[in-house]
């Protein structure tokens, strides 16, 4: 009987420093390959992509984009690296996993985040858009869900942001060295990615599309 032949899968982690995209990206992995200090911050400034072969799963690429969305780049950079990230991933992207940090307070500089990706990608990338909320550990100790974090106070435009996107959500720790969840939260997380793909036709997020939606928004 010949082996199922799994897709190849491209990930993009965006979200502002210090949620823990790069540590995200690590834990997808199963490798430190992304470079992240004592602050669990982003310590390399430019993109990059790294491939890893899941056991009985996808091969992966996890594209991680350090710093890309702080206040201080300019839209110029910002939309070549967006290029740059999407030529990276020859295959377009198949899922754009947008990182926040339950540690971290989910303020105005997370909106900020949220309308730069919107005003860049237009709404057309909500349907590639799963959020991941780091800091699971953080809600294991005090015995929470996400749910539960979720309930006792979502602000608006996190509302908004999960309605755009169906719902899709994944809590991550990336400090349990528990390989059983570990490999539960990967799982979960792929699942999202396959009704993705489904929800598109198999049709990833390209950068001809992104480069489309430019030209129209020039236009108008």
């Amino acid at each position: 009987m010949a082996e199922q032949e799994w897709p190849v899968t491209n990930l993009i982690l965006l979200g502002r420093a210090g949620n823990g995209k790069s540590s995200t990206g690590n834990t997808i992995i199963d490798q430190k390959y992304f470079e992240v200090n004592f602050l669990g911050e982003d310590m390399d400034q430019r993109c990059k992509m790294f491939r890893a072969a899941i056991k009985d799963g996808p091969i992966i690429n996890v594209i991680d984009t350090p710093g890309l969305l702080e206040s201080s780049v300019s839209g110029d950079y910002l939309s070549k690296e967006i290029i740059n990230c999407l030529t990276m991933a020859e295959e377009g992207i198949h899922a754009v996993l947008f990182v926040l940090s339950i540690t971290n307070r989910i303020s105005q500089r997370e909106e900020f985040t949220f309308n730069i990706l919107q005003h860049i990608f237009d709404d057309k990338i909500f349907d590639y858009f799963i959020v991941v909320f780091t800091g699971g550990d953080e809600l294991e100790a005090d015995n929470q869900t996400l749910d539960d974090y979720l309930r006792d106070g979502c602000p608006e435009f996190l509302t908004r942001v999960l309605k755009l996107c169906g719902g899709r959500k994944v809590l991550f720790n990336n400090k349990t060295k528990d390989k059983g969840k570990r490999t539960k939260q990967l799982n979960q997380l792929l699942a999202h990615v396959t009704d993705i793909r489904k929800q598109n036709g198999g049709i990833p997020y390209t950068e001809k599309m992104h480069r489309k939606i430019k030209v129209n928004k020039k236009i108008v």
